[in-house]
């Protein structure tokens, strides 16, 4: 049960890392870059964050 829990744990943590790193993308193209905001580019920067946590876990170096 614990193993269980720990690796909730760990998932929901990914989870939190991508929207964290999310909030920084959206944050970036709306600042500076002057990007209008919108839920797409919110869902886009999810994704960008996802992909970036899934990047560095899986790094060949």
């Amino acid at each position: 049960m614990k193993e269980l829990l720990a690796e909730i744990a760990l998932r929901a943590a990914k989870v939190v890392a991508a929207a964290l790193v999310g909030l920084i993308v959206y944050a970036l193209m709306t600042g500076p870059f002057g990007a209008a905001g919108s839920p797409q580019l919110a869902l886009e920067a999810f994704i960008a964050g996802a992909v970036i946590i899934l990047l560095f876990e899986s790094s060949p170096i």
